[in-house]
């Protein structure tokens, strides 16, 4: 019992890695998402068929590099990241942050369609218009990122932040670098907001599996509504 309360509370978890090592994981995926992009702009014509099959998925894997780099490096133990027992208070505290979150992403929505600015829904919609399968996309973006982007921003960076600058900041940094790194300014806040409730949440337990679930309930709800609203356009009024 002493144990979980322990976990619960947070801060009280050191983790071997240090801050110099988290910036390390930035610095390394910033130079890995500029390879990428790179890599994209001289093979144009195949990274759009990569894209539209598992090259996305192998897209997506990159963010688990910075940690297999470090981990490997300073013999750290994957366990450390957080896949540990959590207790059903905090699945109950994480939704009822997320369905606030949906609130402040509508208005924000709202907001941008006031302004004749396309949100990323709008963006995503276009994307899978294009696609002759949204398989991969969503397989993607349901089942692989939930879990690769949780491993880094919550348990790497978000841990290897708060150790050193304390929860408050760690939640924005991570948060902030978790939406930049989605190299869409138009999406920036809301996934700035959907970050800072799986920080939070990460925080309140200090294990991967909330915010995991979190993230695969939000990015499921989200697909399954634009796969609907563009087999049937005629539900969305106009």
């Amino acid at each position: 019992m002493e144990e979980n309360q322990v976990q619960v509370r947070g801060e009280a978890r050191e983790v071997p890695w240090t801050i110099l090592d988290t910036w390390l994981g930035v610095v390394l995926l910033i130079l890995i998402s500029v390879g990428l992009l790179v890599v994209t702009f001289l093979f144009q014509e195949e990274a759009k068929r990569l894209a539209r099959g598992a090259g996305i998925m192998f897209a997506e894997m990159a963010y688990l590099l910075p940690v297999l780099i470090i981990f490997t490096w300073k013999r750290i133990r994957p366990g450390l990241l957080g896949f540990v027992k959590f207790d059903s208070l905090t699945m109950g505290l994480g939704c009822g942050l997320l369905i606030a979150a949906y609130a402040f992403v509508m208005a924000h929505n709202i907001l941008l369609t006031f302004l004749g600015v396309d949100t990323q829904g709008e963006a995503v919609m276009k994307m899978l218009s294009e696609l002759q399968s949204p398989v991969w996309l969503f397989l993607t973006a349901v089942i692989v990122a939930p879990f690769v982007e949780e491993i880094f921003f919550r348990g790497f960076l978000f841990q290897g932040f708060r150790q050193r600058y304390g929860w408050v900041a760690a939640l924005l940094l991570s948060s902030g670098i978790f939406a930049a790194s989605h190299l869409d300014p138009v999406s920036f806040i809301p996934t700035f907001a959907l970050g800072a409730v799986l920080g939070y949440v990460y925080h309140r337990s200090n294990s991967l599996w909330p915010s995991i679930i979190l993230h695969f309930l939000n990015n499921g709800f989200a697909m399954c509504a634009l796969l609907a609203a563009l087999r049937f356009p005629d539900m969305i009024p106009s």
